[in-house]
């Protein structure tokens, strides 16, 4: 198993060094485009809505249920989707210089920037007057450690923090409750009071509409020819090594011999990270028909209403998975190691919502015993605890008290979390109500 090692020294400085020089070329670059865009709109940031992600072939989540809630409530309303990713290689160095410099005009042109990743152009631009800056994070909850509260191992921000002030510029931040405002804080260099939980996550919303549900699993299910006599268990494990660019999928659970046990009355979906969706699954044609990759998907909480029972490791994914009220269970070989080298936001175990176990015949022998079915009380409780809006309507309260005073060119203020008797979370319905 691959560890996270602290960031080294002695003869690592080299490599950090020149880090530093191409992130102080990039901030220059991001400049000039901050500069373009002011220039360009020397009359004040224009109304536009521009959505920041680190892929915009494929825009997933957040972004994409506010995309479609602008083009569906407000259709006048100008919006568009920006790239932004460090490459490697000249032709990629390439792009990023103009992926840098393209962000940062829409930085200064348009008056609000809403962003689903940590973007290193975020930072080297200050806020211009007039326009808003709003993070809605990929992940749901506060699982494992990230941003800042990595900043010494190799996940962390690295050779930037040595040159660009790193402050992320958030008018808020959308977070799943106010227990988690304080980790996520942390890990931006916030306020807490600007992680808010009075809107929710917008890309929960699909999580609510049954209908949309019921046609998506229907497609999902004669698209990998899911057999719908058996049970489901959704695999879904995070990354491990040393950096993000050389992540690689764990290899402890022996599929194999969940086949020999299960393989009459279940079959298995598997989900790779995204850092590592482009390696392909290493699925051995032995377990063809009791496994599916189904990583190409776009939309993890597509592939949740198929689940009885989801088996991960350190994903975030276990927060919205606790909306449907349905069992989980814990594969950590490698806990001792993963705590020491990166850490968790919870405590580990005793704040998952299901069992955590270290070998395959552990769980083999959790789901034979029928020990698994138990789990859907404890999923209740846990979003019950990391959640305080989850309705169905967190696109509806995006629209109406982000997009539209930003527009308007009001400033974004936002309650740190709904007033007591506010919350508002509800059990998100699934294609069979009674699974799990």
């Amino acid at each position: 198993m691959t560890q996270l090692p602290a960031r080294p020294a002695g003869s690592a400085r080299g490599r950090r060094l020149a880090g530093s020089v191409l992130v102080a070329i990039g901030g220059a670059i991001v400049r000039l485009g901050a500069l373009a865009g002011r220039l360009a709109t020397s009359r004040g940031p224009r109304a536009e809505v521009v959505l920041a992600t680190r892929d915009a072939s494929r825009v997933t989540g957040n972004l994409a249920a506010i995309a479609a809630g602008i083009a569906r409530e407000l259709p006048g309303v100008r919006h568009r989707v920006i790239g932004y990713q460090t490459r490697h290689g000249i032709r990629g160095r390439m792009r990023t210089v103009l992926e840098a410099a393209r962000l940062g005009y829409h930085l200064s042109a348009a008056r609000l920037l809403v962003a689903d990743d940590w973007l290193f152009p975020m930072f080297a631009v200050p806020t211009r007057r007039g326009t808003a800056r709003i993070q809605v994070w990929h992940a749901a909850g506060a699982f494992k450690r990230f941003g800042f509260s990595v900043l010494d191992t190799t996940l962390g921000p690295g050779a930037a923090t040595d040159v660009v002030r790193m402050r992320a510029n958030w008018d808020a931040v959308l977070v799943s409750s106010a227990a988690a405002a304080p980790h996520f804080a942390d890990a931006f260099r916030i306020a807490p009071e600007r992680c808010t939980s009075v809107i929710g996550l917008p890309r929960t919303d699909a999580q609510y509409d049954a209908a949309r549900v019921a046609a998506t699993t229907a497609t999902l299910r004669s698209r990998y020819g899911l057999d719908p006599r058996r049970r489901t268990l959704l695999y879904a494990p995070t990354f491990r090594g040393e950096t993000m660019r050389d992540a690689t999928s764990p290899t402890d659970l022996d599929l194999g011999a969940l086949r020999d046990g299960l393989a009459q009355d279940w079959q298995v979906l598997l989900r790779l990270h995204p850092h590592v969706r482009h390696l392909g699954a290493a699925v051995a044609r032995d377990l063809a028909g009791f496994v599916t990759d189904v990583s190409d998907w776009p939309e993890m909480n597509d592939l949740m209403p198929l689940a009885d029972l989801l088996v991960t490791d350190y994903s975030s994914v276990i927060f919205e998975f606790s909306l449907l009220g349905r069992p989980m269970a814990f594969f950590t070989p490698d806990l001792e190691r993963y705590t020491g080298d990166r850490g968790f936001y919870l405590d580990i175990p005793g704040d998952l919502p299901g069992p955590a176990l270290t070998s395959t015949s552990a769980l083999l022998e959790h789901i034979r015993s029928g020990a698994w079915t138990h789990g859907g009380a404890t999923a209740r409780d846990f979003a019950e605890r990391w959640w305080d809006m989850a309705d169905g309507e967190s696109t509806g309260r995006f629209l109406a008290m982000v997009v539209e005073p930003a527009l308007r060119g009001a400033s974004v203020r936002l309650d740190p979390a709904p007033p007591a008797g506010r919350r508002r979370v509800l059990r998100a319905p699934a294609d069979d109500p009674a699974a799990g």
